[in-house]
C-alpha cells in the first residue's frame, strides 16, 4: 500500500479511538452515574468525542511519555494519547452535566 493510504488509515483509526473514548465516558455518565445529559446518551457521546479530541491534543504534551510506555499497544504509533483523551472527555461531560444542574435521570 502507498504512504497516502497508510496515513489515511491511521487518521481513521485515531478517530475511532477518540470515538470509543467518548462513548466510554458517556456510558459512565449516562448509565453508571445516572446523570441526565442534553440529548441523552447520543448527546453525551458527541460531547465526549469532542472533549476527547480537544483533551487529547491539549494534554498530549503533559502525558505523552506516560501513555506511550503504558498504552503503546492500543494506539500502535498513531499518536493518540489515550489518557489525555479520557481526561478531556470526562472534563467535557462534567461541564455538560454541571450546565444541566447535575440532574439525575428519570426512572421510567
Amino acid at each position: 500500500m502507498t504512504e497516502g493510504l497508510w496515513g489515511f488509515l491511521n487518521v481513521v483509526k485515531a478517530i475511532l479511538i477518540f470515538l470509543a473514548l467518548g462513548a466510554l465516558v458517556s456510558f459512565i455518565f449516562y448509565n453508571l452515574k445516572r446523570r441526565d445529559l442534553f440529548g441523552g446518551y447520543i448527546g453525551g457521546l458527541v460531547v465526549g468525542f469532542i472533549g476527547a479530541i480537544i483533551g487529547g491534543y491539549l494534554l498530549d504534551y503533559l502525558f505523552y511519555n506516560i501513555s506511550v510506555v503504558i498504552l503503546e499497544f492500543l494506539s500502535r504509533g498513531i499518536g493518540v494519547n489515550v489518557i489525555a483523551g479520557l481526561i478531556g472527555a470526562y472534563v467535557a461531560l462534567h461541564i455538560m452535566n454541571r450546565l444541566n444542574h447535575d440532574r439525575e435521570r428519570k426512572k421510567y
